[in-house]
């Protein structure tokens, strides 16, 4: 799987197909619950954040076959209920709801677009068109499409944060291939399922469904869903998580709520204590006025290959630790390298998939927890002199380094069982949001996700919006070819050269684990 953000996405010229999906008038969809993720990400959106979506696409072979892949996303949206809940708006302020959809009062309708010849069109239409229609409040809050070629095409699915996360794409991707290659009768990277000549996007023996002129081509906009009532801005939550994970979106509320002297609860309020209440923010300079973002700028570039990230897998073992633990101590060494705090504080993402059938939902099921990673070196101006010592020592204070982040690690975790709300709600101070982002890092090792060892061959990606940013944000992948790094930040020269050297320093430090 490859993890990046639109404003670096390259998908390939072709026809553009894309679905609307509307319930049927006399649908009537049943309440849910929204999760705390999922309502603190309708609040923003109600208060005008932009669209947070993530798309998954990957390719088939041949044109695509229209009837055959309806008939998947048909097959996809009726197995997760996480792809049929709608966020809905009600007069009172802060008050946000979810529905959910019976997959059989949904109506699809597929628009033949534009065939474009250009990367750059490609995705300008692509992400416009994501942007539109992958927004949270209505239904649908996703866009099926595909840009379909004479010899090899893209399925896409984009979706509202609302409705997945980082660990749903891989999903997505597996089944969305796995039912396309059914129901088109062909092997996804064996022989292709041809069309007619000259015709990109081939009819197939799948039942045919109501086909329009993309409304793009003649100049109209797309009829969207009605949003019901208007809210006011509601507060600004803790924690939007991008990144990866529990029950399925609408169908329960989290975890209960732990006793008021339950030492996760008190873990939770001493991390944010010691902060001033202030959530984590990168501790070096952005080049980012208070109360302003920037565009945001993207890097996706490898940290160690293959053998190196073996190689630091298996000195984090020897520690008692494991890989996740020897990215963030790097980390939190190269920011210290360079000027920064000698302790790193931060937000990890984490999943919440207690068993099988949760590895294979597709919807938002992560919290997120506090860490405090001690890479070892002290003061700034101290790693210098540390990395001069003899070699034992200094492998050494590198493997307690390692076992005390891997500590820190497991305890964070357990923090995942304490509820957000609940956390929020307990503090004798108010919860402070030095800026609209907030520092994080996630950790995804694809490796054990469906459908992984089919994935290059898919040419799977995971492309994410680009927007605005006044923070440092970063996704860590370890894949077959290694680890590497999506970074999100603002798009300003200080934050360009503060990152690019982090970046650059946290590869050197994880090479120098290797070894």
């Amino acid at each position: 799987m490859r993890v990046l953000s639109a404003d670096l996405w390259e998908p390939a010229p072709g026809q553009i197909l894309t679905w609307d999906v509307t319930p049927s008038a006399g649908s009537a969809p049943v309440p849910a619950v929204p999760t705390y993720n999922q309502r603190n990400h309708l609040l923003g959106a109600a208060a005008g954040e932009p669209s947070v979506w993530i798309t998954a696409a990957f390719d088939v072979d041949g044109p695509v076959a229209p009837g055959a892949l309806e008939a998947a996303f048909r097959d996809l949206v009726a197995a997760h209920p996480g792809l049929r809940v709608e966020a809905v708006r009600r007069p009172a302020p802060e008050d946000v709801a979810l529905v959910r959809h019976d997959a059989d009062g949904l109506r699809w309708r597929r628009h033949d677009g534009p065939v474009t010849r250009t990367v750059g069109d490609t995705r300008e239409h692509l992400v416009e068109r994501l942007v539109r229609r992958c927004a949270p409040f209505g239904y649908p809050a996703f866009l099926p499409a595909a840009i379909s070629r004479p010899d090899r095409s893209t399925v896409v699915l984009g979706m509202d944060h609302l409705h997945t996360d980082a660990w749903s794409t891989t999903v997505v991707v597996d089944e969305l291939a796995a039912r396309y290659a059914e129901r088109a009768g062909a092997r996804l990277g064996g022989a292709a399922r041809r069309g007619s000549a000259g015709t990109a996007a081939g009819q197939d023996g799948a039942e045919a469904t109501a086909i329009v002129p993309d409304p793009s081509a003649l100049g109209q906009p797309e009829v969207g869903p009605v949003l019901l009532d208007a809210s006011d801005p509601g507060p600004h939550g803790p924690v939007p998580d991008p990144g990866p994970h529990g029950p399925a979106p609408g169908d329960a509320p989290g975890p209960a709520f732990v006793a008021p002297d339950d030492p996760r609860l008190a873990a939770w309020h001493g991390f944010l204590r010691e902060r001033g209440w202030a959530l984590p923010t990168f501790p070096l300079p952005l080049g980012v006025p208070e109360g302003e973002r920037a565009p945001q700028r993207t890097v996706v570039r490898p940290l160690a290959d293959a053998a190196t990230a073996d190689a630091v897998a298996a000195r984090a073992r020897a520690a008692g630790a494991s890989t996740s633990a020897a990215v963030l101590v790097t980390l939190a060494g190269a920011v210290a390298d360079l000027g920064g705090p000698g302790v790193l504080h931060t937000l990890l993402p984490v999943h919440t998939r207690a068993d099988d059938a949760a590895r294979r939902s597709v919807g938002w099921h992560t919290t997120t927890v506090p860490l405090r990673v001690d890479p070892g070196v002290g003061p700034a101006g101290a790693p210098a002199r540390a990395w001069a010592r003899p070699a034992h020592t200094a492998r050494h204070d590198a493997d307690t380094a390692l076992a005390a982040t891997a500590k820190a690690l497991r305890a964070a975790r357990e923090l995942a069982a304490v509820p957000l709300e609940q956390v929020v709600g307990t503090l004798p101070s108010p919860l402070r949001f030095p800026r609209t982002d907030i520092f994080q890092v996630s950790y995804l090792d694809y490796r054990r996700l469906p459908g992984h060892a089919a994935s290059a061959g898919r040419g799977a990606h995971h492309v994410s919006a680009a927007t605005r940013a006044d923070d440092l944000q970063v996704w860590v992948s370890r894949t077959d070819d290694g680890i590497a790094v999506r970074a999100r930040m603002p798009r300003t020269p200080e934050a360009v050269t503060t990152v690019d050297a982090v970046l650059d320093r946290w590869s050197e430090r994880l090479t120098g684990l290797a070894g």
